[in-house]
């Protein structure tokens, strides 16, 4: 069956969409955060998968027994909530909106190397708070919370795309495919907001909106483990100070400035040579003054 058949009636802008059309056929799958079923059927359905799933919440998981082989419910965060699959291997782990719900999806993501065949590799979900709509709302001073959306009020992180990749960077992963799914905000809507942030929406404000990882909504990411220990990421670039810490390290900086300055002023108004001006300084005001009086 080719991709295109897997997936001709799925929404192609739709993280489902997305991952199922990375699962090869018939693949032993570790899905994470099964839910109620609806992504096991399509894995089902479309590849002839074999599916262990596990979730959370025992109020909706026993309905994903109708698809997977076997159904578990743990909490992620927990160090033992993995350790009933000790010797398993599978082809692929997925992790469809999950990382955004740990605590230490860092982790999680150790944790599940060794589940992984030589070729097996883990695909992923995860919501890009850099989106459009997110950068208008923080311009107008806004972070709310809300039922469901990036802000989703269970979202315990926050990731972007380059925080994202860092970390599976950081754990040993590499991500050999990025895609994404989109909302791209039509001109109108960026022009308002902008306005209302006291923003010019010139064409190239309005273009910086328009720029992939800008409409992206959710990432999605296919990674393997490295076998051999990777070089920990490093942002490099412009990006890698924060604002905010950029602003702390030019206010030090001045504040050094300042503090060398005084102190350089100190050491000349110590010496002979400025006390004899000072004097001289005062005696000529004297002087000065006698004959204004005059």
């Amino acid at each position: 069956m080719s991709q295109v058949e897997k997936t001709s009636h799925l929404d192609e802008n739709h993280s489902h969409s997305q991952i199922i059309k990375r699962i090869p056929r018939y693949a032993q799958v570790l899905e994470l955060g099964c839910g109620d079923g609806s992504m096991s059927r399509l894995m089902r359905e479309q590849c002839d998968a074999h599916i262990i799933g596990i979730d959370q919440n025992p109020d909706i998981v026993w309905q994903a027994q109708r698809y997977c082989d076997y159904v578990f419910t743990e909490d992620l965060d927990d160090p033992h909530s993995l350790d009933a699959l000790e010797g398993e291997k599978f082809d692929v782990i997925t992790l469809v909106d999950v990382l955004e719900h740990l605590q230490y999806p860092e982790d999680l993501l150790m944790r599940l190397k060794p589940l992984l065949l030589d070729e097996g590799q883990i695909l992923l979900s995860i919501p890009n708070v850099a989106h459009a709509s997110m950068r208008l709302e923080l311009l107008n001073g806004h972070f709310d919370y809300e039922k469901a959306g990036i802000l989703d009020t269970t979202h315990l992180k926050f990731f972007t795309l380059d925080s994202i990749q860092g970390l599976l960077a950081d754990i040993g992963y590499t991500a050999h495919e990025v895609d994404y799914t989109w909302h791209d905000l039509p001109d109108e809507v960026i022009a308002q907001y902008l306005q209302s942030a006291g923003l010019e929406p010139s064409p190239q404000a309005l273009a910086k909106f328009h720029e992939p990882e800008a409409i992206a909504y959710q990432f999605i990411i296919a990674a393997r483990a490295e076998v051999e220990e990777i070089p920990t990421h490093t942002e490099s670039g412009s990006h890698s100070l924060k604002p905010i810490d950029a602003s702390w390290q030019t206010w030090g900086r001045m504040h050094t400035e300042l503090a060398l300055a005084h102190a350089e002023l100190e050491r000349v108004y110590a010496t002979r040579s400025w006390r004899m001006l000072r004097r001289g300084a005062t005696a000529w005001r004297s002087i000065q003054s006698r004959f204004t009086l005059d």
